[in-house]
Protein backbone atom coordinates (compact mmCIF):
# COMPACT_ATOMS: atom_id res chain seq x y z
CA UNK A 1 0.00 0.00 0.00
CA UNK A 2 1.17 3.50 -0.86
CA UNK A 3 1.26 6.63 1.30
CA UNK A 4 2.40 10.09 0.18
CA UNK A 5 3.76 13.23 1.80
CA UNK A 6 3.05 16.90 1.31
CA UNK A 7 4.29 19.88 3.25
CA UNK A 8 5.95 23.24 3.22
CA UNK A 9 9.44 24.48 2.51
CA UNK A 10 11.42 25.54 5.63
CA UNK A 11 10.89 29.26 5.03
CA UNK A 12 7.10 28.81 4.94
CA UNK A 13 7.15 26.97 8.25
CA UNK A 14 9.50 29.48 9.86
CA UNK A 15 11.38 26.58 11.44
CA UNK A 16 15.12 26.14 11.07
CA UNK A 17 15.60 22.60 9.74
CA UNK A 18 18.50 21.91 12.06
CA UNK A 19 18.93 19.10 14.57
CA UNK A 20 20.01 21.65 17.19
CA UNK A 21 16.56 23.29 16.99
CA UNK A 22 14.16 21.80 19.58
CA UNK A 23 11.07 22.82 17.56
CA UNK A 24 12.43 21.02 14.49
CA UNK A 25 13.18 17.91 16.54
CA UNK A 26 9.66 17.93 17.97
CA UNK A 27 8.19 18.18 14.45
CA UNK A 28 10.45 15.38 13.28
CA UNK A 29 9.27 13.14 16.16
CA UNK A 30 5.59 13.77 15.34
CA UNK A 31 6.16 12.96 11.65
CA UNK A 32 8.14 9.85 12.57
CA UNK A 33 5.29 8.65 14.80
CA UNK A 34 2.75 9.21 11.98
CA UNK A 35 4.96 7.25 9.58
CA UNK A 36 5.21 4.46 12.16
CA UNK A 37 1.42 4.42 12.39
CA UNK A 38 1.17 4.15 8.59
CA UNK A 39 3.62 1.24 8.65
CA UNK A 40 1.61 -0.52 11.36
CA UNK A 41 -1.50 0.06 9.22
CA UNK A 42 0.17 -1.84 6.36
CA UNK A 43 1.76 0.94 4.30
CA UNK A 44 5.11 -0.13 2.92
CA UNK A 45 5.59 2.22 -0.04
CA UNK A 46 5.95 5.98 0.31
CA UNK A 47 5.79 8.63 -2.43
CA UNK A 48 7.87 11.75 -1.98
CA UNK A 49 7.79 14.83 -4.23
CA UNK A 50 11.43 15.60 -3.30
CA UNK A 51 10.88 19.29 -2.54
CA UNK A 52 13.04 21.03 0.04
CA UNK A 53 11.66 20.94 3.56
CA UNK A 54 8.97 18.49 4.64
CA UNK A 55 9.28 16.25 1.56
CA UNK A 56 12.96 15.58 2.09
CA UNK A 57 12.53 15.30 5.86
CA UNK A 58 9.86 12.62 5.39
CA UNK A 59 12.02 10.85 2.81
CA UNK A 60 14.93 10.76 5.24
CA UNK A 61 12.73 9.33 7.99
CA UNK A 62 11.43 6.57 5.68
CA UNK A 63 14.95 5.71 4.55
CA UNK A 64 16.11 5.52 8.17
CA UNK A 65 13.23 3.17 9.01
CA UNK A 66 13.96 1.06 5.92
CA UNK A 67 17.41 0.22 7.32
CA UNK A 68 15.66 -1.97 9.91
CA UNK A 69 12.67 -2.87 7.74
CA UNK A 70 13.62 -3.90 4.18
CA UNK A 71 9.95 -4.14 3.18
CA UNK A 72 9.77 -0.31 3.15
CA UNK A 73 10.32 1.54 -0.13
CA UNK A 74 10.66 5.21 -1.01
CA UNK A 75 9.50 6.35 -4.45
CA UNK A 76 10.49 9.74 -5.85
CA UNK A 77 7.94 11.65 -7.91
CA UNK A 78 9.71 14.54 -9.58
CA UNK A 79 7.88 17.42 -11.23
CA UNK A 80 10.75 17.79 -13.74
CA UNK A 81 14.36 16.64 -14.11
CA UNK A 82 15.81 20.00 -13.07
CA UNK A 83 13.77 20.40 -9.87
CA UNK A 84 16.78 21.40 -7.80
CA UNK A 85 18.12 24.09 -10.17
CA UNK A 86 18.86 27.17 -8.11
CA UNK A 87 19.09 25.34 -4.81
CA UNK A 88 22.09 25.75 -2.52
CA UNK A 89 24.77 23.06 -2.67
CA UNK A 90 23.82 21.53 0.71
CA UNK A 91 20.21 20.97 -0.44
CA UNK A 92 21.31 19.58 -3.81
CA UNK A 93 23.62 17.11 -2.09
CA UNK A 94 20.80 15.94 0.21
CA UNK A 95 18.42 15.67 -2.79
CA UNK A 96 20.90 13.53 -4.73
CA UNK A 97 21.63 11.35 -1.68
CA UNK A 98 17.90 10.66 -1.16
CA UNK A 99 17.22 10.16 -4.87
CA UNK A 100 20.00 7.56 -5.12
CA UNK A 101 18.20 5.43 -2.50
CA UNK A 102 14.71 5.57 -4.03
CA UNK A 103 13.19 2.37 -5.36
CA UNK A 104 11.62 4.19 -8.32
CA UNK A 105 11.77 7.64 -9.87
CA UNK A 106 8.85 9.07 -11.83
CA UNK A 107 9.28 12.36 -13.73
CA UNK A 108 6.08 14.23 -14.58
CA UNK A 109 7.37 16.66 -17.23
CA UNK A 110 10.57 17.17 -19.24
CA UNK A 111 10.65 20.85 -18.16
CA UNK A 112 9.48 23.03 -15.27
CA UNK A 113 6.02 24.58 -15.19
CA UNK A 114 3.48 25.28 -12.47
CA UNK A 115 1.40 22.46 -13.95
CA UNK A 116 4.17 19.87 -13.49
CA UNK A 117 4.20 20.61 -9.75
CA UNK A 118 0.43 20.08 -9.53
CA UNK A 119 0.66 16.97 -11.71
CA UNK A 120 3.24 15.55 -9.30
CA UNK A 121 0.94 16.18 -6.34
CA UNK A 122 -2.11 14.67 -8.07
CA UNK A 123 -0.11 11.60 -9.12
CA UNK A 124 1.01 10.95 -5.54
CA UNK A 125 -2.50 11.37 -4.10
CA UNK A 126 -4.17 9.36 -6.88
CA UNK A 127 -1.81 6.44 -6.31
CA UNK A 128 -1.88 6.51 -2.49
CA UNK A 129 -4.38 5.47 0.12
CA UNK A 130 -3.11 7.94 2.68
CA UNK A 131 -1.60 11.42 2.64
CA UNK A 132 0.58 12.70 5.46
CA UNK A 133 0.48 16.50 5.36
CA UNK A 134 2.35 19.15 7.32
CA UNK A 135 0.19 22.18 6.59
CA UNK A 136 0.10 25.63 8.15
CA UNK A 137 -3.57 26.07 7.23
CA UNK A 138 -3.09 28.81 4.65
CA UNK A 139 -5.43 28.42 1.69
CA UNK A 140 -2.88 29.10 -1.07
CA UNK A 141 0.08 27.03 -2.20
CA UNK A 142 0.98 23.52 -3.24
CA UNK A 143 0.41 21.94 0.16
CA UNK A 144 -3.06 23.48 0.46
CA UNK A 145 -3.87 22.32 -3.08
CA UNK A 146 -2.72 18.78 -2.30
CA UNK A 147 -4.72 18.57 0.94
CA UNK A 148 -7.86 19.82 -0.84
CA UNK A 149 -7.26 17.39 -3.71
CA UNK A 150 -6.79 14.45 -1.30
CA UNK A 151 -10.07 15.40 0.45
CA UNK A 152 -11.86 15.58 -2.91
CA UNK A 153 -10.49 12.12 -3.79
CA UNK A 154 -11.72 10.86 -0.40
CA UNK A 155 -8.25 9.76 0.70
CA UNK A 156 -7.18 9.33 4.31
CA UNK A 157 -5.30 12.41 5.49
CA UNK A 158 -3.16 12.75 8.58
CA UNK A 159 -2.76 16.49 9.02
CA UNK A 160 0.03 17.84 11.21
CA UNK A 161 -0.26 21.52 12.21
CA UNK A 162 3.27 22.92 12.56
CA UNK A 163 2.11 25.66 14.95
CA UNK A 164 1.20 23.30 17.78
CA UNK A 165 2.16 19.86 16.34
CA UNK A 166 -1.41 18.63 16.68
CA UNK A 167 -2.46 15.74 14.44
CA UNK A 168 -5.92 15.44 12.91
CA UNK A 169 -7.23 12.51 10.88
CA UNK A 170 -9.46 13.73 8.08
Amino acid sequence: MFCCFTGHRPESLKIAFDDSNPRFNALKCVISDIIDQAISDGYTDFYCGMARGIDMLCATLVLDKAKDNPSLHLHAVLPCPNQCDGWIEKDIKKYEEILSQCTTKTVMSPFYSRECMLARNRFMVDNSGRTIAVWNGFYRGGTAYTVRYAKKQMKEIFLIRPSDLSVTEI
